[in-house]
């Protein structure tokens, strides 16, 4: 083997080796994360069975039966939990209605009591 031909072959390997090394991988359009900014709700409505989005798996578009953990996908941030700071109110509008008080009020039927 001549010189020539060493070289070329060390650069064809080296070469295969830095595209196997270095290649670049596509994001997934279809991922849960791609798809939604609340990418839980968008799992759970498409997979009703897988409704967690890891953004660690690839597989049915990155949606999961089980809640990804920290120790198995770092990149998974659970949801905040709900605050209960919404727009709903608990206030009491209800009135009391166990009053005769005014019952007759307004109700002017000309007679007098006596007794």
């Amino acid at each position: 083997m001549t010189f020539y031909q060493s070289l070329r072959s060390s650069l064809v390997l080296a070469f295969g080796v830095g595209l196997g090394v270095g290649a670049c991988q596509l994001p997934n359009p279809n991922h849960c994360q791609n798809i939604a900014l609340d990418a839980n709700a968008w799992c759970g409505a498409v997979y009703s069975d897988e409704p967690y989005c890891s953004p660690c798996e690839a597989d049915n578009n990155g949606c999961v039966a089980d809640e990804p953990t920290a120790s198995e996908c770092p990149a998974y941030t659970a949801p905040a939990p709900d605050s209960g700071t919404g727009t709903e109110s608990d206030t009491d509008t209800s009135t009391d209605e166990g009053t005769d008080d005014d019952a007759d009020a307004g109700t002017d039927t000309g007679a007098t009591e006596t007794g």
